[in-house]
């Protein structure tokens, strides 16, 4: 019966965790950035260039969206380091980071695992964040799009923060099996509460179950 008990709060915990999951900070999507792989040192990596647009998106409010346009300056950026290794057919795993600089260099930066997937349009890569924070270098306590829009870098929760890769697509034949360079990639993301803050969600959520009681 003890044993019971702990597998009801633990399940209690998980569904407070699973929801708290569900709420999504931020999201993040760029196409045209410039793809290529070293295959002696089996690295792949995908930064902007002249063609790259997208945007990063606050979607807890208050809600607002850094803008990128074709064309954007530095201290803007977008860079995506991946490795690959385990290849077995059409399936590798991978491993590294990604970076977005805003307008005035402040920097979002995180942790990227996941699965590269081999199919008859190109590659993907799917896989999950960690350690995800953002970090501000400017004064002004917003994230801003080189080309407008902006949002305030306080987010809620507790960082680092975690997430998804939700996708990135390399339009290029061939699965790793040699070095490449000026493929366009596309690559877009989500980030939700880190664990630290479904943890506190969660220890929150068996409090007001005790109070019930």
């Amino acid at each position: 019966m003890r044993n019971l008990t702990k597998i009801a709060a633990v399940g209690a915990v998980a569904a407070i965790a699973g929801s708290a999951s569900g709420a999504v900070i931020l999201t993040y999507g760029f196409t045209d950035l410039d793809g290529s792989y070293n295959h002696p040192t089996t690295s792949f990596q995908a930064v902007s260039n002249g063609n790259t647009s997208g945007d990063v998106s606050r979607l807890a409010a208050p809600g607002g969206t850094a803008d990128y346009n074709p064309g954007f300056a530095a201290p803007a950026n977008v860079a995506i380091h991946l490795s690959v290794f385990n290849k077995l057919g059409n399936l590798a795993q991978g491993s590294g980071t990604f970076s977005i600089f805003d307008a005035d260099g402040d920097e979002l930066r995180g942790n990227i695992d996941g699965v590269w997937i081999g199919g008859s349009l190109g590659v993907y890569f799917n896989g999950d964040l960690s350690n995800v924070v953002l970090v501000s270098n400017s004064p002004d306590a917003t994230f801003d799009g080189p080309n407008g829009g902006s949002f305030s870098d306080a987010l809620p929760g507790i960082p680092p923060y975690e997430g998804t890769f939700i996708q990135l697509f390399i339009r290029t034949g061939g699965f790793f099996t040699r070095s490449f360079g000026g493929v366009s990639v596309q690559a877009s993301g989500e980030i939700v509460p880190g664990a630290g803050s479904i943890a506190l969600l969660g220890l929150a959520g068996l409090g007001a179950m005790r109070r019930r009681r």
